[in-house]
């Protein structure tokens, strides 16, 4: 399929069962450790999301991404708009997702999941997501 003159194509319908059966567990390993874990991003709800990526390259996998309480984020978003970007809300915010980010790799390569932060192989497309693969 060629969409914006990218072309995409899914995994193999059993690589993707592989991945929601790993995002499954990645999530149930957060809620174990006491973190909210999100199916889907809900702007409302602050936790660990959880996605799927059912891309049929280097991109695809399962990440988690921080978001904080929505207040946070809502103070850091006004202030980037405004370019503001070394503003405090801002530089808070960055810093409550990378610390998060390293708490959430921790946690999940202490129950036995490879995780990394998703920038090592994304480049910088996802500095602060983290990328977990099965052992």
């Amino acid at each position: 399929m060629t969409d914006h003159g990218f072309d995409h194509r899914d995994a193999s319908e059993a690589a993707i069962a592989e991945r929601v059966a790993l995002a499954e567990r990645v999530r149930l390993e957060l809620a174990l450790a006491g973190l909210p874990a999100l199916r889907e991003d809900q702007d409302e709800q602050a936790g660990a999301l959880v996605e799927v990526d059912a891309g049929d390259d280097a991109a695809g996998g399962v990440f988690v991404d921080w978001r904080p309480d929505p207040a946070l984020t809502r103070d850091a978003v006004d202030m980037m708009l405004k370019g503001e970007h070394h503003a405090p809300a801002v530089r808070h915010n960055g810093a409550v997702c990378s610390h998060m980010q390293q708490a959430i790799i921790g946690i999940l390569r202490s129950a036995g999941l490879q995780a990394d932060e998703a920038a090592v192989f994304e480049g910088d497309l996802r500095p602060l997501s983290v990328r977990v693969a099965a052992r």
